[in-house]
């Protein structure tokens, strides 16, 4: 009886090692990222692109899930985890393409341009950045901030994505 019991034990913990080497491996997307310089509407070569997974982590300094760095035509590829959904930040230098809250939509040309746009603090000049009034009431504040970005994969998909930086 002794023996009858430690074998059908010893079978049903071979069966349990055994049968994880038919699961599969972690679900897994594609993001190909292209990012170009807002200004000049060109690659930006050696951009640094951030995917977070949570929507606080752009605005708190914490570490990104993935960190990529774009080639020379501005793109960047990589094989994520299959999560559903990633926070993406871009950096080249001083240009971003999320400001702590901010959107990005463009750099001040002119003071017509300056003018006939929200009024932000500190006050807009000729080339600094033009940020987006997400609640359309005419100036720029905190409460235009928004979440960064964010990328809806679907498991096995390869998403393409372009973002510029100002």
């Amino acid at each position: 009886m002794k023996y009858t019991s430690l074998l059908l034990s010893g079978c049903i913990a071979a069966s349990f090692l055994f049968s994880s080497c038919d699961k599969k491996g972690p679900a897994t997307s594609t993001v190909a990222i292209t990012i170009t310089d807002g200004q000049t509407g060109t690659a930006s070569a050696g951009a640094t692109v951030k995917l977070y997974d949570d929507v606080n982590k752009p605005n708190t300094g914490e570490a990104p899930s993935y960190t990529l760095t774009t080639d020379a035509s501005g793109k960047a590829t990589a094989v994520v985890a299959y999560i559903g959904e990633y926070y993406i930040v871009a950096e080249k230098g001083t240009q971003k393409s999320y400001y702590n809250g901010l959107i990005p939509i463009g750099i001040f040309k002119t003071q017509a341009d300056i003018d006939s746009s929200p009024k932000q603090t500190p006050a807009a000049i000729i080339g600094s950045v033009k940020f987006k009034d997400t609640n359309n009431d005419g100036v720029i504040n905190d409460s235009d901030k928004a979440k960064a970005p964010n990328l809806f994969l679907q498991e096995g998909q390869t998403l393409n994505y372009s973002l510029a930086v100002y």
